[in-house]
């Protein structure tokens, strides 16, 4: 995987595709869901509370866990957090971004077993969480237009030091194999303004620093608020990327997928209609399922890529 452009060229979803989104449910009661994270069994939900304070330490925070196809809601599955959002599971272990602390929770006790504070950065808004090699982690801080790698073992973080800053850092996906490494990151924009995009960093072997890569015209992504991302792959090796643009704070949010050797750029129906905060959405691979947080309206949409011939 040499460039990002690979992302784009290397597979061409089997041909012609005509992607379309099917609805599985339809789960409703949130309150301000974030982000979606799974164990295989469970989908996880973070809920920001009742009101949209991303920032505010207000203890009105809490995960909830609903079966597969949104059955058995707990909906305080894990309670008395403040502004939870991205959200990760990892071997039993519930990692959660609540605005200036990195969490984690033992899934099968909710007993919190790890916390670490990024407050002495000035953090105010940690977003997302994925994960990285060796057991670390990569969180973004949207606030402080910065990326850390953190060591849950030593429960230590550290900035990786890019040559040109991401502009409010959301979403992360990371890619790597036996040659490169590279993070994409969904931008929020800057200025209060729609002006983000899809950042890809080539990051050395420590991780610790990272070069921006070109994607060039095969990547079309168009400016917004992005949020939530994924990379759809097929034995190893990448063929698109999903992710989600909240447009503006109104239902006219969008899921896109771009894809192909001429870098094409799909704009997904939602099968239940317009959406309002179309946030950290949770992909996964297995069964093409996509578990999408509607963070204005309280809702979570579960729904399949279903990828067609034309």
């Amino acid at each position: 995987m040499k460039t990002i452009a690979l992302l784009s060229t290397v597979l061409t979803l089997h041909g012609a595709a005509a992607p379309s989104l099917k609805l599985i449910a339809e789960v409703k009661g949130f309150a301000s869901p974030e982000s979606v994270a799974t164990d295989g069994s469970h989908y996880f939900v973070s809920n920001v509370g009742k009101e949209l304070k991303p920032t505010d330490k207000d203890g009105d925070g809490f995960i909830s866990r609903m079966g597969p196809k949104g059955e058995n809601l707990e909906l305080r599955f894990i309670d008395g957090l403040n502004a939870p959002k991205g959200l990760l599971v990892q071997d039993g272990t519930l990692f959660v971004c609540d605005v200036d602390t990195l969490l984690a929770f033992d899934l099968a006790t909710k007993k919190k077993s790890f916390e670490l504070s990024f407050a002495k950065d000035g953090v105010k808004f940690l977003n997302d969480v994925c994960a990285a090699p060796n057991g670390r982690l990569i969180v973004s801080a949207t606030d402080q237009n910065k990326l850390y790698l953190v060591s849950p073992k030593d429960q230590s973080f550290a900035a990786i030091q890019v040559d040109k800053a991401p502009k409010g850092p959301n979403g992360l996906a990371f890619i790597t194999d036996d040659e490169d490494t590279y993070l994409l990151v969904a931008e929020w924009g800057s200025e209060n303004k729609p002006n983000g995009s899809i950042r890809c960093y080539a990051l050395d072997p420590t991780l610790l620093k990272g070069t921006e890569e070109d994607p060039g015209d095969d990547f079309p992504v168009k400016a917004g608020y992005q949020d939530g991302l994924a990379i759809l792959s097929e034995e190893g090796e990448p063929m698109g990327v999903l992710y989600s643009d909240w447009v503006d704070f109104k239902p006219v949010g969008k899921l896109f997928l771009v894809t192909g050797e001429n870098g094409k750029c799909h704009d997904l129906t939602i099968p239940s209609g317009p959406v309002a905060g179309p946030a950290d959405f949770l992909y996964e691979p297995k069964t093409s399922t996509i578990a999408l947080p509607c963070m204005m309206e309280g809702r979570v949409l579960l729904m399949t890529l279903v990828l067609q011939q034309e």
